[in-house]
């Protein structure tokens, strides 16, 4: 007589019943002896198992067996499951999905090389310019110095005053 009943399937023998153990991702299988024998037990494939009815086992998920107790009382053997593996569904979605994000990546990775090859460009440009005002405000103030030196040694009275007799005698000769 059955305690537990035939309320599913596990590679085709009946399963009384399956709890969560009480490590993370343990579980127990409780197969009744008058359905299962300990070789036919034994000889389930649980990567996966293929599951018949309504069980809380996770569908796809692979298994490993730790551990197969018979219990005299229960007439029953308790196969004490560990997750080997989990199955994660149908991906092909999100591998297209990564497909376009490492294309974007990609695009996204050459705008950026041209923006910063752009920047080092007009880096370069800014530093030349910079030399270049650099060197002009050096010729200006060279020649504010001469000026200065000029007036201050009265020399640049003397010069306007010989360009204009000049240019008074230019005009006065051509008349």
């Amino acid at each position: 007589m059955s305690l537990y009943g035939e309320k599913f399937k596990i590679g085709g023998l009946s399963c009384g019943l399956v709890l969560r153990g009480s490590a993370n991702g343990e579980y127990r299988v409780v197969f009744e002896r008058e359905y299962a024998s300990l070789e036919q037990i034994e000889a389930l494939e649980w990567d996966p198992p293929v599951l018949e009815g309504e069980c809380i086992l996770p569908a796809g998920y692979g298994f490993t067996v730790k551990d197969i107790q018979y219990s005299a009382a229960t007439r029953s053997y308790h196969v004490v499951l560990q997750v080997g593996r989990q199955y994660l569904g149908d991906v092909t979605g999100y591998q297209a999905q990564v497909t376009q994000l490492q294309g974007t990546i990609t695009e996204q990775a050459g705008t950026i090389q041209t923006q910063q090859d752009a920047i080092a460009e007009k880096e370069s440009t800014i530093a030349q310019q910079a030399a270049t005002i650099e060197s002009q405000t050096a010729t200006i103030a060279s020649q504010a110095e001469t000026i200065e030196e000029l007036e201050a040694a009265g020399t640049a009275e003397t010069v306007m005053a010989e360009l204009s007799a000049a240019y008074e005698e230019g005009v006065e000769r051509n008349g």
